[in-house]
């Protein structure tokens, strides 16, 4: 790679900088680590600020570097042990993209999910992968969720990041309240009288799920229209929530 730049410590300390939420923000960009999450990038309507490979990576690798390079992308190379230190996993792929975020479009008129307190980044990637699995184009994230543009919440979404826009808010029950005010509100609770089965899904909907231990706040349980479960046969104490979103998604879409 004749065009790629040995990577200087600043550059790879400020790349470590952006596994921080703070400088996340701060700067408008986060990190997509893997040749899937390069793909889906370059399909999408996200710029890259820059690209990382590593030295002596695979042809695919060199082939997808050659791409963003072909678009003005700098393109930096580091030796394995510094790319390494990079990465949030632990067995790393051979390319980083540090990607611009960009404004996340609102849709009105579109059904939606909410995340109450969904901590793990795993399952918010997860739950933003079903979503666009499902053609939901929206989700809204409340407090003391995970960060959608984490690096693990990023690597779990499997490219679905770039499709479905994240919308955060301090207050849940009063962003569901103000913007979507005629649109029922679904929300999934293990102790609910109501079989999911028995829904009637309609046309536009926002369905809620709560924190993994703790279940939808009282807080934003106000603004629901009503609540159902998803009962299983099983001795299993509980359902993952990211298993129930897809679970709901599957009756309320089809």
């Amino acid at each position: 790679m004749h065009y790629a730049m040995p990577i200087s410590q600043r550059l790879k300390k400020f790349i470590k900088s952006l596994h921080q939420k703070a400088t996340r923000d701060e700067n408008e960009l986060f990190v997509a680590e893997g040749e899937k999450l390069a793909e889906e990038l370059l399909a999408s309507e996200y710029l890259a600020e820059f690209i990382v490979v590593r030295e002596s990576s695979a042809i695919n690798i060199v082939e997808l570097a050659d791409q963003f390079s072909e678009r003005g992308v700098p393109v930096y190379i580091a030796p394995k042990h510094q790319f390494d230190q990079l990465c949030d996993t632990k067995t790393p792929q051979g390319i980083i993209a540090v990607v611009n975020n960009k404004e996340q479009a609102f849709y009105p008129k579109e059904s939606f999910i909410a995340l109450d307190g969904v901590a793990d980044p795993g399952n918010v990637g997860t739950i933003i992968r079903t979503a666009d699995w499902f053609g939901i184009k929206q989700i809204i994230v409340g407090n003391e969720c995970a960060d959608g543009f984490g690096p693990k919440t990023v690597r779990s979404s499997m490219g679905s990041i770039f499709r479905v826009s994240v919308h955060y808010t301090d207050n849940l029950a009063d962003y569901l309240k103000s913007k979507f005010k005629s649109v029922k509100l679904f929300g999934a609770d293990s102790n609910a009288e109501t079989l999911i089965g028995k829904v009637k899904p309609t046309k536009q909907f926002g369905l809620v799920f709560g924190n993994e231990s703790k279940g939808i706040s009282s807080e934003v349980s106000s603004a629901l229209s009503s609540t159902f479960k998803i009962e299983g046969i099983g001795e299993a104490e509980s359902l993952n929530v990211a298993v129930s979103v897809g679970i709901s998604l599957y009756h309320f879409t089809k």
